[in-house]
């Protein structure tokens, strides 16, 4: 799979390079943007709280109604306290803190004019997040039976969006489906042309 992603964003880097990305002034605009996640995966969403973070973008403007875009951020949840499957009543057990930082590439579809003042518009992503979980001590009687750490790996991840852009201002909601850690995330975010 991870190959796969490779092959595609390689794809992806060569059509857009091919187009004259870096060579066209005043086609490339950025923007940043703060987000909120709610976590949607069963066992995900048993352990984590609510997600907060930001994401950058950066967008090149291919015609009126299509713009390439490339998205990196950082999304933490924090643990919530839960009781694990098979675990004696009264058994609560406090959740590590989860981070994802997503790296995105995608484009984005208008269904109104760059004229027009506000711009509804459809948008798809896919890449890699790269996640981190950190989990404490598992303490029974006050004595660890489990000692704390962290984990971390990588995971394909695709994003279909729908949003509006009106004036400098980009709001979006969109699925970050990733296994095992999917979650529903709204972004309010400015750009800088």
């Amino acid at each position: 799979m991870k190959n796969l992603l490779l092959a595609v964003l390689v794809f992806a880097l060569l059509a857009v390079a091919s187009t004259g990305l870096f060579a066209q002034q005043g086609k490339i605009s950025f923007g940043v943007g703060a987000d909120v996640a709610l976590p949607m995966t069963s066992g995900f969403s048993d352990t984590q709280s609510l997600g907060i973070g930001g994401t950058a973008k950066g967008y090149y403007i291919f015609n009126d109604m299509v713009t390439f875009n490339a998205t990196a951020g950082y999304i933490t949840f924090s643990g919530k306290d839960y009781t694990p499957a098979g675990s004696p009543a009264g058994t609560s057990i406090k959740a590590g803190s989860w981070s994802q930082i997503p790296v995105m590439v995608g484009a984005r579809y208008y269904f109104s004019p760059a004229s027009s003042s506000f711009r509804p518009y459809g948008a798809f992503e896919m890449g890699l997040i790269f996640s981190s979980y950190s989990y404490p001590d598992v303490k029974v009687n006050n004595v660890v039976v489990f000692p704390g750490g962290s984990v971390s790996g990588s995971d394909f991840s695709y994003q279909p969006q729908i949003g509006f852009e009106a004036s400098k201002f980009d709001v979006a909601a969109r699925l970050i489906g990733v296994s095992g850690a999917s979650a529903v995330a709204f972004r309010v975010g400015y750009i800088f042309n």
